[in-house]
């Protein structure tokens, strides 16, 4: 028996799943491996997935220093991907994690009825979870300040992660390299200030997001953001269908912790839903 021709395969994926499109929307100063398993699953089944780098925002391995643009041009170069794909596509969907995700909430704002879907990963409006210090209110002083030219935030245990094992993989990874499947070893206060400008304009304006499906995953163990961020984005958004989904078994990097099979298999469901048309219209948490 032959081997297929790439035609023959696209051949045998549904019109709903080819005119679908999914944006993929790494953390902060990160990259899109963070999103690896998310892509993978999309991709098998059909989907035109496309994981967006952006200038001032994402990780750039080839720059001594790493600085950030205005969260505005960050929300540009989704804005123009978004326009790019409608051109060829029925549907829009976007999917980030952590900082992604108030990307994701930004775009769609911006976007209006051009994004027909969010999966929000990890969503971070308020920093709240069990790790986060006490001291970070005086982290303003720190954004927006003299005081803080200098300071930058240097990743620690545990790393977004519960699990052991890829725990002590991503302390081997940043000991050799600046990155890790979690995201930079180091994030500079202009990418901290820019994410934050960015959560305050998304929380004055959920209610201007136009899509009307949204799935949100979020662990209850997370130690950046609590579950309570699922209550904000319950109560500001105005979706048609929104479900929550609570995992149990990890902390903030849900993809790549003990419960990425269920993350992934509830993002593929749910992208499955929009792309057929079969989504419920209610809230729902589980």
């Amino acid at each position: 028996m032959s081997a297929r021709e790439p035609s023959d395969l696209l051949s045998l994926v549904p019109p709903e799943v080819q005119r679908t499109a999914v944006v993929l929307l790494h953390g902060l100063c990160s990259t899109p491996d963070e999103l690896l398993t998310v892509q993978s699953a999309l991709r098998s089944r059909g989907y035109p997935v496309h994981p967006l780098s952006i200038e001032g925002y994402s990780f750039d391995a080839s720059a001594p220093m790493q600085r950030a643009a205005p969260y505005e041009r960050w929300l540009d170069a989704i804005q123009a991907q978004v326009k790019s794909l409608r051109e060829r596509h029925d549907r829009v969907m976007l999917v980030g994690i952590s900082a992604g995700s108030s990307l994701a909430l930004g775009a769609a704002i911006r976007c209006g009825s051009d994004v027909d879907a969010l999966v929000l990963m990890s969503t971070t409006l308020r920093f709240d979870g069990w790790a986060i210090p006490r001291t970070q209110f005086l982290l303003p002083l720190a954004f927006y300040t003299p005081l803080g030219r200098l300071w930058q935030y240097r990743e620690r245990p545990p790393y977004g992660v519960k699990n052991e094992r890829v725990r002590a993989w991503i302390e081997r990874e940043l000991r050799h390299r600046k990155i890790s499947r979690a995201g930079s070893s180091v994030i500079g206060v202009g990418h901290l200030r820019e994410h934050d400008r960015l959560i305050r304009h998304v929380r004055r304006n959920l209610h201007g997001v136009q899509c009307g499906n949204v799935l949100a995953l979020h662990a209850q163990q997370d130690e950046v953001a609590s579950v309570a961020n699922l209550g904000i984005l319950a109560r500001g958004l105005r979706c048609r269908a929104f479900r929550a989904v609570v995992v149990a078994n990890s902390y903030h990097m849900i993809t790549i912790d003990n419960d990425r099979q269920q993350v992934v298999s509830e993002t593929v469901s749910f992208v499955d839903a929009v792309a057929h048309g079969t989504m419920p219209e209610h809230t729902l948490y589980a």
